[in-house]
């Protein structure tokens, strides 16, 4: 109700992002009005921070592998250009191979289009700092570093199938040489895939003088890894 009261009175805002769901809270009503509504941005941030049962167990998490999963594809379904990020955390105290493995698996399986991942941190005056098990630094690096090679193959491969589709992009600034193989891009922007400070970007070419805040059309030529290249779309 607040998110749709928000989008029902705000006049000079056209975008709204849901960041940081629980995903117990994600229900059919709130999924019909990102779906529904046009200021509210196809983009769901559910930081699920591991997949296995124990480790969700141990961390405090009310939600379970199976949960996790049926809502994911529950969201494709009924929201299928939805962008889904999520945030994991790798190395928690007790994480064996095979459950790191499992993870791995399953964001290989899930393919999220966007994706943070973490180290634990051995925090005094965390719940978890007491607990046995606690994994050694070099075994968490290799893990942190395994999931995001993998994940950047996937961020590679949504990408990639961007190229010559027409997207929105918020211009926010204009930077002269933003992307030094494609020199022509002089904006920089973001679409609705793409959450602040977090996610990539979309570099903009324009013969158009464009303005920080303008919402342009964009046809994507080159994709990165985690950005866009596009040109400023025909009117």
């Amino acid at each position: 109700d607040l998110v749709k009261d928000i989008a029902d009175r705000s006049k000079n805002i056209n975008w709204i992002r849901l960041l940081y769901l629980n995903p117990k809270r994600v229900d059919d009503k709130l999924i019909k009005l990102i779906k529904d509504n046009d200021k509210v941005c196809k983009y769901i941030d559910l930081p699920i921070q591991h997949i296995n049962n124990r480790i969700l167990k141990l961390m405090n998490r009310n939600n379970a592998k199976h949960e996790i999963i049926s809502l994911i594809k529950h969201i494709r379904k009924e929201i299928p250009e939805v962008t889904i990020r999520t945030s994991v955390i790798v190395g928690f105290p007790t994480e064996t191979d095979t459950e790191f493995e499992e993870l791995l698996d399953f964001i290989r399986e899930i393919r999220f289009e966007r994706l943070g991942a973490f180290i634990y941190s051995h925090e005094e005056g965390t719940p978890a700092y007491d607990f046995s098990g606690q994994i050694d630094e070099a075994v968490k690096q290799k893990r942190f570093d395994a999931l995001m090679q993998e994940q950047l193959s996937i961020s590679g491969e949504v990408n990639r199938d961007k190229i010559g589709k027409i997207i929105d992009v918020l211009i926010e600034k204009e930077e002269e040489g933003c992307v030094p193989l494609s020199p022509e891009a002089r904006y920089v922007g973001r679409s609705h895939a793409d959450a602040p400070e977090v996610d990539g970007c979309v570099f903009v070419k324009s013969d158009d003088k464009l303005s920080c805040g303008d919402i342009v059309k964009v046809k994507v030529i080159k994709s990165y890894e985690y950005d866009l290249v596009g040109e400023k779309a025909s009117s």
